[in-house]
């Protein structure tokens, strides 16, 4: 698997776009310009439209550009300073998909759960993610798309296997509705694509309910004011 050398950032801007997301995903960019990992990054933005679609014309767009990768940083996520360069490392390690963990953005905090699923069948607690670390990440059954990298020869063989959409909030094969990334997950696995997080490597999930990390003391918090 060769290194990442060209880079895009997908974002998708509705009713989101926080100030603090911009001082964080700059600091973040600026970090990887100066890492001097990748030659070529951009930024790939899609405004006010279903995360369904905005995710689907974003990967098509890094397809038609020859990128290596999309880097997806959701815009109400408050990221730290080195969670570019430690996604772009982990594809350089050999993970055709690897992410960082953020919680479901809910007012109840029963209902904050990590967006990731280490067995097919229950959401993931940070303790276990822990629990199963090898080699500094942990392989998931599925992981958010929302604070992760994908190479472009996985888009390329879920395409190949299945056709397009590669996200759909729709699943006619399981009769349901889902989230966008739960489709795409699923066409992952059938392919047996392994996918890895971090579980060192946080985000601030900052939507409607206000800010909520991953643990109280994330240093991310402090740009929550």
């Amino acid at each position: 698997m060769k290194p990442i050398e060209s880079v895009g950032i997908g974002l998708l801007y509705y009713n989101k776009g926080l100030q603090q997301f911009e001082r964080a995903l700059y600091d973040a960019m600026e970090t990887l310009k100066a890492s001097g990992l990748v030659a070529r990054g951009e930024f790939i933005v899609q405004n006010g439209a279903p995360v369904d679609y905005a995710r689907e014309h974003i990967t098509a767009k890094v397809i038609e550009s020859g990128l290596d990768a999309v880097i997806w940083i959701d815009t109400d996520l408050i990221i730290p300073p080195d969670a570019l360069v430690r996604l772009v490392k982990m594809s350089n390690a050999g993970m055709p998909i690897a992410a960082g963990i953020y919680r479901r953005a809910m007012l109840d905090k029963d209902h904050q759960f990590l967006l990731t699923r280490r067995t097919i069948d229950e959401w993931a607690t940070l303790e276990e993610l822990r629990a199963h670390v090898d080699g500094g990440v942990t392989r998931v059954s599925m992981s958010a798309g929302g604070f992760s990298i994908v190479r472009r020869e996985v888009y390329e063989a879920v395409e190949r296997a299945f056709g397009r959409p590669w996200y759909l909030v729709y699943d006619r094969e399981a009769n349901d509705w889902c989230f966008e990334d739960t489709y795409f997950m699923r066409r992952v696995r059938k392919l047996d694509i392994p996918v890895h997080v971090d579980p060192e490597l946080h985000a601030v999930h900052w939507s409607h309910f206000g800010p909520v990390p991953v643990t109280p003391d994330q240093p991310e918090m402090a740009l929550c004011l």
